[in-house]
């Protein structure tokens, strides 16, 4: 059986700026905003992996746990190229 790790978001606490739009963003609640801090915190038992945060953080301060970019091409390539070899 293959099992791999779960796919969740990731603060750069270097890089986060405190903006919390990702916060606003998430469609789980699993951002929060570190007030102390002043960081974004992510809740790796609600997050889903969908990448919302990572497209809204200005500072790319959020990365998909689990993947590359490259690998993320990889797979959107893929997925593009099965789709257009489909016939109805």
């Amino acid at each position: 059986m293959l099992v791999r790790e779960a796919t969740v978001a990731v603060v750069d606490e270097d890089l986060c700026g405190g903006c919390a739009l990702c916060v606003l963003s998430c469609p789980y609640k699993a951002v929060s905003f570190d007030a102390e801090k002043r960081r974004a915190v992510v809740n790796e038992l609600l997050c889903h992996g969908c990448g919302t945060c990572v497209a809204m953080c200005p500072s790319a301060a959020i990365a998909a746990k689990g993947f590359t970019d490259a690998q993320l091409t990889a797979e959107v390539r893929g997925l593009h190229d099965a789709g257009s070899r489909c016939t109805r």
